[in-house]
């Protein structure tokens, strides 16, 4: 009883800082957040959503879980948040500022393509994690018996 209390408090923290409305996430690398905002290691949130999808019968509380397992892989390191943040923050402005310009967003991204590149790796990489973690659903709907596919 009391592991299952400690799952779900570590599980509704997570929650919490889901539902911060002061949260900058990145367009560049789709809804990006800095690690930092997590309350605890993401392995630690990653292991108390599964222990609750193994007990939990409810489909609309499966279903909000494990759209809490695959949001995870969202926050990246600080380190990476900080190094894309303002090329996000100068393609977004040039976005709003000049949205019948395209060029003034083309110009911005040929200077950094250095930078365009890390963050298109960054982003290949969050698409594999994002596959491997809808793998480890289907794993733990299978324990369960429930059917791969989530609702």
């Amino acid at each position: 009883m009391g592991e299952s209390r400690e799952f779900r408090d570590i599980v509704l923290a997570f929650g919490d800082v889901l539902e911060r409305e002061d949260a900058e996430e990145l367009t560049l690398v789709p809804s990006a957040l800095p690690e930092s905002l997590l309350p605890f290691p993401k392995g630690v949130i990653r292991h108390a959503i599964a222990q609750l999808l193994l007990r939990e019968t409810s489909p609309d509380k499966r279903s909000i879980l494990e759209e809490a397992y695959l949001y995870l892989d969202n926050f990246i390191s600080d380190q990476e948040y900080k190094l894309f943040y303002p090329l996000d923050t100068s393609i977004r402005d040039a976005r709003t500022d000049n949205s019948d310009d395209p060029g003034r967003v083309e110009e911005i991204i040929s200077k950094n393509t250095q930078l365009m590149q890390i963050i298109n790796e960054k982003v290949e990489s969050m698409k594999l994690r994002n596959a491997q973690a809808n793998e480890e659903l289907r794993s733990l709907r299978r324990i369960i018996g429930l059917p791969d596919e989530r609702r």
